[in-house]
């Protein structure tokens, strides 16, 4: 590393002040010195109020942030007036690191606001977290700072010793520690700390049947056996990527002792009922463990998050593009299903639940989108109809698209074990890693992927079911089969009218691994299956008779359909009619459900 220039030195020493200010924090709360100054920003009407006990240490906590706040702004000015010189590229870096300078000061602002509410409304827990969460935040973009205005971390030098790879696996990293220790925050917030005082499981359980304060303190253990995974295999890709760097393999070997060592203190915290030096620890530790992952991304990818093509473009068109990443036309088709799966279930759920659940399972599903566009973004500029992705056009670079899918997935899976049950949250967990990690990978290899992929889309309707109910049972099964066996007629018909489209890509569909005519008599076997499936819900009080009457028409229309296909004559035309025809016939067949239980 070249010598550190001035603005380099000071953004490096605002992070070490905002690590600082992290651990006098959580030596405010671990204190129980959060209230010792009731009114704010002064303390008992004062600036400098007399420094003893508990005010002592509050009073501290402000001061500290005022500093930081003041090297905050300082450093954004620095940046701002700093001269742009260079070439165009270098241009470009110095207009990006004006704009995180001042968001900087936007999150140290928040914060300060955040802190002043979490005082004046005495301790709310989600404003508490949320001011866990833009702490860290802040900190992650100072540290982005340091390390970019470092002569080494900018131009020529470092974008040719840059790894895709070793920064994708610590991006990951990064994000999962993150949040990780935004849900260690609602731990300390809400009291759950010691819930579970018993280990390896909780009150003899791994999920018992218990308040929720005690699922949040489940959830957190999970998580961190989860870090402590994806830590230990980024840390063994970037060791063996960096053989010419041994700083970086430095910290790809700190990254596993810290995580260890943070489960360890978490442990110990645990059973020595809060003990303040464990405690401070488990949190100074958590921070160095999300510095040297945030470190190694940035180290090892220059150009993070910079589109390969097409230079600035406006923030609402980036926008734009990220919310594709989740394709939102599917994503709000599962979130009807979801509901609809709900409604259909006896018993009732409280609202919040209803709705974090809802708002999980729309997240889990966007994030399993946005990751299966990154992972398929070489085929998909081979696909008509998936070229103009945002990825394949370059308007977004392949490491947003993996940050955006990992941070809305560590939200989305707690917040359905949260909002919803244990069974809700595995179905949900077992959803999103087989479509990720099982289906588009297999989509390369084997027709069979197909019948996977079906999984995850079937899955909606019975979570939602199992998210009232808490069990999983014959109607919502037959919920469940109805949406897996829809999903193969819908899919091999686009295999069929899209056959040219997937050869160019070198996915494997029946219709090029046996014939368009043995995909064709699938259709109609699974189409008979399907309604067969349909009429059940009226035999399990699901539904009565309007619906079993329209089922019953629907489903004759559409295996009607189905067998047209077998007809010479048919072609491309006819797949297309029935891909269409397949989703006028689900949506006749719900609006059907809908008005007989409307009318019951």
């Amino acid at each position: 590393m070249g010598p550190a220039t001035p603005t380099a030195a000071l953004a490096a020493a605002t992070a070490v002040a905002t690590f600082g200010l992290i651990l006098v924090g959580g030596l405010v709360h671990g204190t129980g010195s959060s209230l010792a100054c009731p009114d704010w920003p002064l303390c008992y009407g004062s600036l400098l109020p007399e420094m003893k006990g508990g005010v002592a240490v509050e009073h501290s906590h402000r001061l500290a942030a005022g500093a930081v706040a003041l090297l905050t702004i300082v450093l954004a000015v620095v940046l701002h007036r700093a001269p742009p010189g260079g070439d165009q590229p270098a241009r470009e870096r110095a207009r990006a690191l004006r704009s995180v300078g001042w968001l900087a000061v936007v999150l140290v602002l928040v914060q300060a606001g955040l802190g002043g509410l979490t005082v004046l409304l005495r301790l709310p827990t989600t404003v508490s977290t949320l001011h866990t969460a833009t702490s860290l935040l802040f900190f992650l973009t100072v540290l982005y700072l340091a390390v970019r205005t470092r002569p080494s971390g900018v131009g020529p030098a470092a974008a040719q010793a840059s790894s895709p790879r070793v920064a994708r696996y610590a991006l990951v990293s990064t994000i999962v520690v993150l949040f990780q220790m935004i849900l260690g925050g609602l731990v300390r917030h809400s009291g759950a700390a010691l819930a579970c005082t018993d280990l390896p499981l909780c009150r003899g359980s791994l999920w018992p049947d218990a308040y929720v304060v005690v699922h949040i303190h489940v959830l957190h253990r999970l998580g961190g056996l989860v870090v402590a995974g994806v830590v230990i295999a980024s840390s063994v890709v970037t060791f063996r990527g960096w053989k010419g760097r041994p700083w970086l393999r430095a910290l790809a070997v700190v990254g596993p002792v810290l995580v260890l060592g943070q489960v360890a203190l978490g442990v110990a915290a645990v059973m020595t009922f809060l003990r303040l030096v464990v405690v401070e620890a488990h949190l100074g530790v958590a921070t160095a463990l999300l510095a040297t992952q945030a470190a190694i991304t940035l180290a090892a990818r220059p150009a993070m998050f910079a589109p390969s093509a097409g230079g600035r473009r406006p923030w609402t068109a980036t926008a734009a593009d990220l919310i594709r990443l989740t394709k939102p036309r599917i994503t709000m088709l599962v979130a009807v299903t979801f509901t609809g799966g709900m409604w259909l279930a006896p018993g009732s759920i409280e609202r919040w639940r209803a709705i974090m659940a809802l708002v999980g399972t729309v997240l889990v599903v966007g994030a399993a989108n946005a990751l299966n566009m990154f992972l398929e973004r070489d085929v998909d500029g081979l696909m008509e109809r998936t070229r103009d992705r945002p990825l394949p056009q370059g308007r977004i670079s392949p490491e947003a698209s993996l940050g955006l899918g990992t941070a809305m997935a560590s939200i989305a899976l707690p917040l359905i074990f949260l909002g919803a049950n244990g069974l809700t949250g595995v179905l949900a967990t077992i959803a999103f890693l087989s479509y990720v990690g099982v289906y588009t990978p297999m989509k390369r290899t084997s027709p069979a992927a197909l019948f996977v992929g079906a999984i995850p889309g079937a899955a909606p309707p019975l979570m939602g079911w199992t998210a009232v109910t808490g069990k999983l049972d014959a109607p919502g099964l037959v919920l469940f089969a109805i949406l897996f066996l829809w999903q193969i007629p819908h899919f091999l018909a686009i295999a069929i009218y899209r056959s040219d489209d997937y050869q160019r890509a070198g996915f494997k569909v029946l219709p090029d691994a046996q014939s368009h005519l043995a995909t064709r008599l699938h259709i109609v076997a699974f189409s008979v299956i399907l309604v067969a499936s349909t009429i059940l819900l009226q035999p399990l009080n699901v539904a009565g008779t309007i619906y079993l009457a329209s089922a019953a028409l629907l489903g004759a229309a559409f295996v009607g359909w189905g067998l047209a296909g077998l007809r010479r004559a048919a072609a491309r035309a006819w797949a297309r009619s029935l891909f269409l025809a397949s989703i006028v016939y689900l949506t006749l067949l719900f609006a059907a459900l809908i008005v007989d239980r409307s009318a019951a």
